[in-house]
């Protein structure tokens, strides 16, 4: 009989013991990490409309543009691709460059995962949840010195257009961990283009 508490306690703990091993598992964000994200990409270009132009294409639609750097010509995959949405479009004209100097607002988030349903944020201008242009400060760039992904999307966006844009890892950071970015991150951005400049030219002050 004195024996039944040890046998109770050793299985509480071995029962204990799986308990935590499985949420360790199931709670690992970068669990499989390429594959879900490669999957992720997959998911967009199979709901995406291939026909559609972000000249055509309405508020929640998605659509797709191919890297910059690709031959128009060449044959291209899934992860050749950006897939966009127009969250609102403005009545401007002009595109930035590849050598322009921009000023955006702009929200770095990586795919869902079950810690963070909405994606981590790892970086942003906002300082707001949603996009208030009163309250928040946009940052400049040059476009040259931005990832594959997001020049592709900016010379097609224009002044007051707030685009959310899906990044496959072959245009954005790649393979390798870099900074708070693991590799083979699918990266999605809300990017609110505020102004850009021709080179030799300044952006407005702020």
């Amino acid at each position: 009989m004195k024996r039944v508490p040890v046998i109770c306690l050793a299985l509480a703990l071995a029962s204990v013991c799986l308990s935590s091993c499985k949420e360790s598992e199931e709670y690992d964000d970068h669990h499989d990490w390429k594959e879900r994200n490669l999957a992720y990409i997959d998911d967009m270009a199979a709901r995406c409309d291939n026909k559609l132009t972000e000249k055509d294409a309405g508020p929640g639609k998605i659509f797709r543009l191919a890297s910059y750097r690709l031959d128009p010509k060449a044959e291209k995959g899934n992860t050749d691709f950006i897939y966009c949405q127009i969250l609102s479009k403005s009545d401007g004209n002009g595109s930035p460059l590849y050598t322009d100097s921009i000023r955006i607002n702009y929200r770095l988030r990586l795919i869902p995962t079950d810690n963070y349903p909405n994606g981590q944020v790892l970086d942003q201008s906002y300082t707001t949840p949603d996009l208030e242009p009163e309250v928040n400060k946009p940052s400049s760039f040059v476009v040259s010195g931005l990832v594959d992904g997001v020049v592709t999307a900016l010379q097609h966006m224009h002044v007051g257009d707030r685009w959310r844009i899906c990044i496959p890892y072959t245009l954005g950071y790649g393979k390798s961990d870099v900074n708070k970015v693991p590799g083979y991150s699918t990266l999605i951005f809300d990017i609110n283009l505020v102004e850009y400049a021709r080179t030799g030219n300044k952006l407005s002050p702020k």
